[in-house]
C-alpha cells in the first residue's frame, strides 16, 4: 500500500539541487504521507489507547523504555493486516520485545514471506531473535507443537550461542523464504 504522497515525496527527495519552490514541495508532500500513514493506523492506536497503552504512533512503542504487555496480543493481531510497509515495520518492530512469545513468533513467521521490502524482512528476523533471546528456550520449547521444527530449530541456534540478528537471519532468511502463506 502506498501513500498518495509518497511517490511524489520521494521524487524530490532523490532530486538535487532543489528549488526554493520544491524544499516547500517535499516539506509539504513529507507531512502530508506523515498524515496518510497515521490515519492508515488511527484504529489500531485507538484500540491501543482503550487497553492503556500510552501513544500517538504505533513508533511510539518502537521508541519507548516502558514495557507494554497490554498491546502484544493486538499489535499481533494487526500484523496480518494490509498496512504501509512503514506501519507494518513499526508494527513488527514493536512486537520485538520480551513480553512477545510463540503466538508472536508464529505470526511473524507467517508473515514474512508476504512482505517485499528488505529492511522490513530483516525487522521480522530482528523481531524473532530478539524474543528468543529473552526467554529460556525450555519454556519456549514447551508451548511449541511437534511440528513446528523451524521454530525449535530457531531456539536452539540462538540457545547458548553469541548471535547477533544479523548472523539470525542470514542462517534463517532461505528457510522463511520457502513457508507457504
Amino acid at each position: 500500500m502506498n501513500t498518495s504522497w509518497e511517490k511524489r515525496f520521494l521524487e524530490l527527495l532523490r532530486k538535487s539541487p532543489l528549488t526554493k519552490e520544491e524544499m516547500a514541495e517535499k516539506q509539504y508532500a513529507r507531512e502530508q504521507m506523515e498524515k496518510e500513514l497515521r490515519a492508515e493506523i488511527e484504529e489500531l492506536v485507538k484500540d491501543l489507547k482503550k487497553k492503556g497503552t500510552k501513544l500517538n504512533d504505533v513508533w511510539d512503542l518502537v521508541n519507548t523504555k516502558e514495557s507494554y504487555p497490554e498491546a502484544i496480543d493486538l499489535l499481533t493481531e494487526h500484523l496480518s493486516r494490509k498496512y504501509h510497509h512503514k506501519n507494518k515495520e513499526g508494527i513488527i518492530r514493536a512486537l520485538g520485545v520480551k513480553e512477545s512469545g510463540i503466538k508472536t513468533i508464529r505470526a511473524l513467521i507467517q508473515e514474512y514471506p508476504k512482505i517485499i521490502q528488505e529492511d522490513v524482512k530483516f525487522a521480522v528476523m530482528n523481531a524473532i531473535c530478539t524474543i528468543l533471546r529473552c526467554h529460556t528456550p525450555k519454556v519456549l520449547l514447551s508451548k511449541t507443537n511437534d511440528d513446528e521444527l523451524l521454530i525449535k530449530e530457531m531456539i536452539n541456534y540462538v540457545n547458548g550461542k553469541k548471535t547477533n540478528s544479523i548472523k539470525f537471519s542470514n542462517h534463517f532468511k532461505g528457510e522463511l523464504e520457502r513457508i507457504q502463506s
